[in-house]
């Protein structure tokens, strides 16, 4: 299949592949195309530029492909760094020497249990064993504040990694920054 060295809406630099038949969209973007110009030389995305029939590499990259990447990898990041919450927050806690559950659909039940303000006689809570362990009301609401406690630490984290990302401008930075 013929390869297009293209300039992308974004800015940022890519090599495609195409097939036989196949054009690119705006033909003004393509630096290289392999049916026409050959096999296509190393190629340094985002340091590319077309003279004359010549494909140069520059010293640096260029501005639109540093924004594009830049602006990708910001995006990608606060992605992963908000699944990386999610999972520290659901993951399972110790509290009171055990290990009990804490996703999504337990702390949504342990919320309704505690609205009704009291448990009756005999209430148990299930720890990540499945053994029934007795519980009081108090015992559920220290269990809910230590899932709260964490969810605060976890939340304060992402939003200084969230600033970090904002505040960085290379994409080295940004891969620098981990949860």
């Amino acid at each position: 299949m013929p390869d297009l060295l293209v300039e992308l809406p974004s800015g940022r630099q890519d090599i495609i592949n195409i097939d036989q038949t196949g054009a690119y969209y705006d033909p003004a973007k393509v630096l290289w195309d392999t049916r026409t110009d050959g096999v296509m030389p190393a190629v340094t995305l985002g340091k590319m530029q077309r003279s004359g029939s010549n494909l140069i590499t520059l010293e640096t990259h260029t501005a639109q492909h540093l924004a594009a990447a830049l602006s990708e990898s910001k995006a990608a990041k606060l992605v992963e760094l908000k699944a990386a919450y999610d999972a520290a927050n659901y993951a399972d806690i110790e509290h009171n020497s055990k290990i009990w559950r804490a996703d999504q659909a337990t702390q949504q039940l342990l919320s309704s249990v505690l609205s009704v303000g009291s448990v009756p006689a005999g209430m148990y809570w299930r720890d990540v064993t499945e053994t029934q362990n007795p519980v009081a009301f108090a015992d559920l609401q220290a269990l809910a504040g230590a899932i709260l406690a964490r969810g605060l630490t976890l939340d304060s984290n992402l939003d200084t990694k969230k600033a970090a990302v904002a505040a960085a401008t290379s994409v080295s930075e940004i891969d620098a920054i981990n949860w």
